[in-house]
């Protein structure tokens, strides 16, 4: 197996910020390649990414990053760890990186943050590529995130617990047993049992939903700025998804304008690790069409693809 990527840190205001940097001027590439950013979901970090970075880097520039309070990223107890604070974060990042304009991808939880970006900042967006994202509805979430916003309760059962993780990672793959390895769930702990890092998470989960799902304000919010969103998209979501039913994909469907929405079969919550190759093979042609100009008129009038 190929080695991961360096890790290499920069700082975001003060948060020591975790990221992987691959495809850059400095390994040779064109001076005028393109920047795409990943955006891992809640509980996750740059790893997520490791089937899809050298693929994608042959193409474009690809820098995926640990969010503030996740992976091995700064956990400060008084940072802003609402949906718009994590989007500010995201783009004051690609202050921090010169980066003027990315195509966003993002998995869950950064898809969300991607479409934020997209409503604060549209002109940094060249496109989005939403994997199961996150917070398209009101209900549907998975009950241990639910029962986890609770106070108390949430801290009992997000320890750094290896069984814990375990089960809940199981959940995410259509067929865990060739994803949730001893390897994985050793990762997961480690990370999860940083100093700071479970508050960190529960604060991140306690403002993105509550005990019936997400939280309305924040599905409001999104709702209204959909409509006035240009930036090509293309919507990736597993069939069998049991954190967010794909039917969430449908909000995006009606709301959006230029956007493209694959249903994949035999496919769970992350997709990008589930079946990487094609996910590669699909976002490299999703960004061909983008840089070529024909995104438009490829998925205009809104398009769905069940496979």
């Amino acid at each position: 197996m190929k080695p991961l990527p360096q890790d290499r840190f920069i700082d975001v205001g003060v948060i020591r910020t975790r990221y992987w940097d691959e495809g850059s001027r400095d390994e040779g590439s064109a001076p005028g390649r393109s920047t795409v950013l990943l955006l891992h979901g809640i509980g996750c970090s740059v790893l997520e990414w490791d089937r899809n970075i050298e693929a994608l880097s042959a193409h474009h520039r690809v820098i995926a990053v640990d969010l503030m309070g996740f992976g091995l990223s700064a956990k400060p107890a008084d940072a802003d760890y609402t949906l718009k604070g994590h989007a500010d974060f995201v783009l004051r990042f690609m202050d921090a990186m010169g980066i003027q304009r990315a195509h966003i991808a993002g998995n869950s939880l950064g898809g969300r943050l991607a479409l934020s970006c997209a409503a604060m900042a549209p002109q940094r967006v060249a496109s989005l590529l939403l994997v199961d994202p996150a917070g398209m509805e009101r209900l549907g979430t998975i009950l241990d995130f639910r029962v986890a916003s609770l106070p108390l309760l949430g801290e009992l059962l997000t320890r750094a617990s290896p069984m814990g993780l375990r089960m809940l990672w199981r959940k995410a793959f259509f067929k865990p047993d060739a994803f949730v390895t001893q390897d994985l769930v050793n990762t997961k702990v480690t990370l999860a049992a940083q100093p700071g890092a479970q508050a960190a998470f529960l604060k991140t989960l306690r403002n993105f939903l509550d005990l019936k799902g997400f939280r309305p304000e924040g599905v409001s919010e999104l709702h209204a700025a959909l409509p006035h969103m240009l930036a090509p998209t293309l919507v990736l979501w597993g069939r069998q998804d049991r954190f967010v039913p794909a039917a969430h994909a449908e909000v995006l469907q009606k709301m959006m304008k230029n956007i493209e929405v694959q249903i994949w079969d035999a496919c769970g919550h992350t997709p990008q690790i589930e079946n990487a190759p094609r996910f590669n093979e699909t976002s490299l042609a999703f960004w061909k069409r983008v840089e070529a100009g024909t995104a438009a008129s490829s998925f205009s009038p809104a398009h769905a693809a069940t496979l």
